[in-house]
C-alpha cells in the first residue's frame, strides 16, 4: 500500500514538468519587432514582401496589447517563401478585392542574447495585404489580413 502514494507523487511531478505555467511572453509588456529575415531570396517573388510581413507582425503585436519598442524580448519573421496571385489575375478582376498569397516561414521570439525562446512554423494561403480602406491606423480596428490574424493567434498562445 506504500507504493500508491509514491506512484501518485511521481505522476503528479511528471505531469507538472510537461505543463508549463505560462508561455514565453507571459509577463512581457513590450517587444521589439526586428526586420524580416529572408534566407533564400530566390523563393520570395515580391520585393515588398519583407516589409509587408514586418508590418503584419507589428500590427499583430499591437493587437495582442503589447507595446512595441526597444525591449529585451525580440520578434522577427523568417520568410522562406512568398508569392502572390499573378498581376494578370488581379487586373482581370478574377481574384476579387483581396489578393491571396502563399507564405511559408516561421515566427521567431528571442531574448537579448539571441537565444531562441520560440519558433513557430507558419504556412498560409490567404490574404497578407491590407485593403486600401485600412490605411496605416492599426488602433481600434479588427485584423485585416489572414496573416495578421494568424500571427496574433500565435502571439496569444505564447502568453
Amino acid at each position: 500500500m506504500r507504493t500508491f502514494p509514491i506512484l501518485v507523487f511521481v505522476i503528479t511531478i511528471s505531469t507538472a514538468a510537461f505543463c508549463s505555467p505560462g508561455g514565453v511572453l507571459e509577463k512581457v509588456t513590450k517587444i521589439q519587432v526586428d526586420p524580416t529575415v529572408i534566407e533564400q531570396p530566390g523563393k520570395v517573388k515580391d520585393p515588398l514582401a519583407a516589409n509587408l510581413v514586418r508590418f503584419n507582425l507589428r500590427a499583430a503585436v499591437k493587437d495582442a496589447h503589447l507595446e512595441e519598442g526597444d525591449a529585451p524580448i525580440r520578434a522577427h519573421f523568417v520568410l522562406d517563401r512568398y508569392s502572390s496571385e499573378s498581376t494578370t489575375k488581379r487586373l482581370m478582376g478574377i481574384s476579387g478585392d483581396r489578393h491571396a498569397s502563399t507564405l511559408d516561414g516561421r515566427l521567431v521570439i528571442q531574448d537579448t542574447s539571441g537565444k531562441e525562446l520560440a519558433s513557430i512554423n507558419i504556412h498560409l494561403h490567404g490574404t497578407v495585404e491590407f485593403s486600401q480602406a485600412d490605411g496605416n491606423n492599426t488602433q481600434g480596428r479588427q485584423t485585416t489580413s489572414d496573416f495578421e490574424q494568424r500571427l496574433f493567434q500565435e502571439i496569444e498562445r505564447l502568453k
